[in-house]
């Protein structure tokens, strides 16, 4: 419980900088202050399935899009472990000491299934990484311009 109560602590000082202040109020320009689009594609690297380094720069469609295909993907692999004892797709060999109807190993479909998509997910994190650090470019690309989104002009 301590952790979820972290997550949220962490997501809220997150969501509470420029990038939420941006969304909600004037635009790009509120702030003279760049993204540095190695935070950016750190912060989408991180384990849990939410894309923050999009949500960093203020691309909030883009974070929502790959914070859902990562939930799409992470909830069916923590379903298939926890019905598998939380044993990572290996063999769990205290099963075997003992005839249990409760406890079996994993089936190779099982596994395979895990694996794939184990695979679709660092796929969709490592592809919003590259994202969130082009985003920030262009936030930072824009901001040298003077431009402003709300308005579609250059000041």
């Amino acid at each position: 419980m301590k952790h979820l109560y972290f997550i949220i602590a962490l997501l809220f000082v997150l969501t509470s900088s420029e990038g939420f202040a941006q969304h909600h109020g004037g635009g790009m320009m509120n702030s003279d202050k760049e993204k540095d689009p190695a935070i950016a594609a750190l912060l989408s690297t991180q384990p849990l399935p939410v894309a923050l380094g999009n949500f960093y720069t203020g691309n909030w469609e883009r974070g929502i899009i790959y914070t859902t295909a990562e939930l799409a993907l992470f909830i069916p692999a923590a379903i298939l472990l926890g019905r598998n004892n939380w044993s990572w797709g290996m063999h769990n060999y205290s099963s075997y000491d003992y005839i249990d109807s409760n406890r079996r190993t994993w089936t190779s479909n099982e596994r395979t299934q895990f694996y794939y998509l184990l695979a679709g997910y660092v796929l969709v994190k490592i592809i919003s990484a590259f994202d969130a650090g082009y985003s920030a470019e262009i936030y930072n690309q824009n901001l040298s311009m003077k431009y402003d989104v709300l308005t579609n002009s250059a000041m």
